[in-house]
């Protein structure tokens, strides 16, 4: 099987992370020909530069943002630069390795029309967080219905929004371009607007099987620090209307 898939990493302010994030595993697998990172002026952009360039990776391209998108706006345009049919969409503060990536490769066929979701996101460091442990859901394909059925459950809802996913590049950026939001209140739940919108228009979602990365907790982490979380309610409430709507 000689398929050549993308990593897309949304970047702002992690240099910190990103010797970690940029590791050996994919640096080296052939599989992943391209690792496409955009910065979201940030203010460590030296910083990463020169961890780039110490890597000295040609399959890395650094692109710079003109304006700061926020987080859901940058995961579009990262999205958008990868030049192969399918991604993985990862955060910038996380990690996965070989097994993560053979794991994707072991699936027989692609679908166009199915995002591909870690079972778990193993959080870092201390003790794992058990809601963001989605192994109750391997296996399943979500639909809207599974969608409407389980969107009170603390951990579909961690699911939904910690993102890390594999996806099809094409259909997904065609889908997502649909869409306009005010960043100032979807960044609190990027991920989720993305994933409901995917859901909205007839495609579903795998929670697939010992697919597990590793996630980061931290002080900088969008979740601590993006301001828009005072909209969460408001943004979850909109999110089950939208998809209660389609099928009335």
């Amino acid at each position: 099987m000689n398929r050549k898939i993308s990593i897309a990493i949304p970047y702002y302010n992690n240099a910190n992370f990103m010797n970690e994030t940029l590791n050996s595993d994919i640096i080296n697998d052939e599989r992943i020909n391209e690792i496409i990172i955009c910065d979201d002026k940030s203010k460590d952009i030296q910083q990463l530069e020169q961890l780039i360039a110490n890597l000295n990776c040609e399959k890395i391209k650094l692109f710079k943002n003109d304006n700061n998108l926020g987080c859901y706006h940058n995961k579009l345009n990262t999205v958008s630069k990868c030049t192969n049919e399918w991604t993985i969409l990862l955060d910038s503060d996380n990690i996965i390795d070989t097994k993560y990536i053979d794991t994707l490769f072991n699936i027989d066929k692609w679908n166009i029309n199915t995002i591909y979701a870690p079972m778990w996101a193993y959080t870092f460091p201390g003790e794992p967080a058990p809601n963001l442990n989605y192994s109750k859901f391997q296996n399943m394909t979500f639909d809207k219905n599974n969608y409407i059925n389980n969107f009170n459950d603390i951990v579909f809802k961690c699911l939904i929004n910690t993102c890390n996913y594999f996806l099809p590049v094409n259909s997904y950026i065609t889908i997502m371009q649909k869409y306009t939001y005010d960043r100032n209140i979807i960044d609190c739940l990027d991920s989720a607007v993305l994933f409901t919108d995917w859901i909205c228009d007839n495609n579903n979602f795998l929670v697939v099987k010992d697919l597990i990365h590793k996630h980061r907790l931290h002080p900088n982490s969008n979740y601590v620090t993006s301001k828009s979380h005072q909209y969460n309610r408001f943004v979850e409430n909109n999110l089950i209307s939208k998809v209660n709507s389609l099928n009335n």
